[in-house]
């Protein structure tokens, strides 16, 4: 199999060798475009008869053929199927590296002699060019040989705090590249069976080829950590946007709306479903424009155990009386409620407030990335009104509003002409065409185009090259971090207090083996809604045996190819 990959791969390169005594044999050339990945074509011709699964790259003899493969595939445990499709995209992507470098070696032996050739040099500048040039070669091949790691990596500051680990201004000694290094903590991930959300969110990060999604840099790994080193975004995130000002102008809101649906749409078009969608993982980058990230929860479907511990929720408070609040009410405890969300940096279950209710309530007929579409209703209502549409003072009575949410959805009141006059009947009736039943919602950029909260005010389109961003961050740098927390401000801090102890807990757990404090009462669902009883309410059977971690987290390594070595002139 591996050979008549190599092979695929062979023929579309070309002329890979440095000169005739290397006696490298001529290849193919690589077109540009897309075709010019391995896994975009079939690697070879397939047989008349054969049809070819593009998923896996093997031709099969009938089309009947191929979809019993599939779905057996589908049908493997979802960490099983994981690693058969990280071990062969781990061979298309070493054959086709090591092809591509071979070329491009080529290329920039023929620059050198052309150089050389244009500028007339003597011999002995020659010979001077020669050496400098080898020893580039030399240097760039040892670097391709070894393994990224952190020590490679210069920590400038701590930006990010979340359950299971850090993330830190970073700046790669060797390329001066600035990034976000996302450091994890193996045992911790695999106590809270995070490993493949992790994994998942590596893998959206590697395909992302778009402007609308943060991309990866760098993904590695070391005997206690994981690490994910991405483009590094400084304008903060737009929770922290909506914080500062409370409601959004509709003009702003609209602009908002309009880049996160652009976002989401681009993550379906990869495969995947966010599921976790809020105003925190929509980042704000140096032009102003929005990016989307944390994609840990973005899969096919939910584990069983969070599945569980959702339904084992939603069990012990459905039939809680619903409480009645006014508007007012909502938006002051609303805001006081905001930073405190960090206290379910470890919860399985977390806040529900932007979670569309089929995805536990109609698990048996399924859903799909409509879900994404609710979420951003949900988002639009809380930027032109202050607060989240079902938002409470607890977690239990979140999931009972959520649960009832026809009897508890309205339209928000305000104290001011202004605010009100703010919320315009189209953008409530945006509002009501997302945050509605899912047969009735829309979820299509055309959709969206057409109503008319967008028409004939934005191309969403071109939204990048005919908008100018109604807030562009002032940076004084590339490492400017003025628009994230300060982690050396004790003030800044407190809001971590609750976070920096649970994981303390969940570190003494696993040194002791003991059970965590809360992990019985969030097990059976009960709890009084502050989020600390669902810190481990899937780590049934976790202590027993953890698996190992560099088998856990095969497929994990990705180093971008977008590195250009030193020059050979000097």
């Amino acid at each position: 199999m591996l050979r008549s990959q190599e092979a695929g791969l062979v023929d579309r390169l070309d002329d890979l060798s440095l000169d005739e005594s290397q006696a490298l044999a001529t290849q193919p050339e690589i077109r540009a475009g897309p075709s010019a990945h391995p896994r975009s074509a079939p690697l070879a011709p397939p047989a008349p008869s054969a049809t070819v699964d593009k998923s896996s790259g093997h031709a099969y003899g009938a089309t009947a053929g191929v979809m019993t493969k599939r779905a057996q595939m589908m049908a493997l445990d979802p960490a099983v199927r994981r690693k058969c499709e990280a071990t062969q995209v781990y061979f298309l992507d070493y054959y086709f590296d090591l092809l591509s470098y071979i070329k491009q070696r080529k290329g920039r032996f023929q620059k050198l002699k052309d150089d050389l050739r244009r500028v007339q040099v003597s011999q002995a500048q020659a010979q001077g060019a020669w050496r400098r040039y080898c020893s580039d070669e030399s240097t760039y091949l040892r670097r391709r040989r070894i393994r990224t790691q952190e020590k490679e990596f210069h920590i400038l500051a701590q930006i990010g705090q979340g359950g299971y680990g850090q993330v830190f201004l970073a700046r790669k000694r060797d390329t001066s590249e600035i990034c976000a290094l996302k450091k994890m903590n193996k045992k911790l991930l695999q106590k809270l069976n995070e490993v493949q959300h992790i994994l998942t969110e590596r893998d959206i990060l590697k395909a992302s080829q778009t402007d609308w999604l943060v991309k990866l840099l760098y993904a590695f790994q070391d005997p206690e950590h994981v690490y994910l080193a991405m483009e590094y975004v400084p304008g903060g995130d737009v929770r922290t946007l909506l914080n500062s000002n409370g409601i959004l102008l509709d003009k702003y809101t609209r602009f908002y709306i309009a880049e996160m649906c652009l976002a989401v749409v681009a993550l379906h078009q990869l495969g995947y479903i966010h599921r976790d969608l809020k105003p925190e993982n929509f980042l704000i980058d140096a032009t102003g424009h929005v990016k989307l990230t944390d994609f840990g929860l973005s899969k096919g479907h939910l584990s069983t155990q969070r599945v569980e511990a959702l339904r084992s929720k939603l069990e012990a408070v459905k039939n809680n009386q619903i409480i009645y609040r006014t508007s007012e009410e909502k938006r002051s405890f609303y805001r006081s409620l905001h930073r405190e969300e960090l206290t379910c940096a470890f919860s399985v279950v977390g806040s529900p407030d932007y979670m569309a209710p089929e995805i536990i309530t109609n698990q048996g007929a399924g859903y799909d990335n409509r879900v994404d579409f609710w979420s951003i209703g949900c988002i639009l209502y809380e930027f032109l009104s202050g607060y989240a549409p079902f938002t409470a003072p607890t977690l239990d009575e979140v999931w009972v509003n959520v649960y009832h949410w026809e009897r508890v959805f309205e339209k928000p009141k305000f104290e001011s002409q202004e605010a009100e006059s703010n919320l315009t009947p189209e953008a409530w009736s945006l509002i009501t065409q997302l945050i509605t039943h899912r047969d009735q919602r829309l979820a299509s950029l055309a959709s969206l185009q057409q109503h008319p909260y967008f028409y004939g005010h934005l191309d969403l389109a071109n939204m990048r090259t005919t908008v100018d961003p109604p807030f562009v961050p002032m940076l004084e740098s590339e490492a400017d971090t003025s628009y994230f927390d300060d982690f050396t401000n004790p003030e800044d801090m407190e809001i971590y207090k609750e976070v920096n102890h649970k994981k303390q807990q969940i570190e003494e757990s696993m040194r002791t083996a003991d059970p965590l404090p809360g992990t019985t009462a969030a097990a059976d669902g009960s709890g009084n809604g502050s989020g600390a009883g669902d810190a481990t309410a899937d780590l049934g059977g976790a202590t027993a045996g953890l698996k190992d971690d560099r088998a856990a987290f095969i497929g994990f390594t990705f180093r971008h190819r977008d590195f250009v070595p030193a020059s050979t002139l000097r």
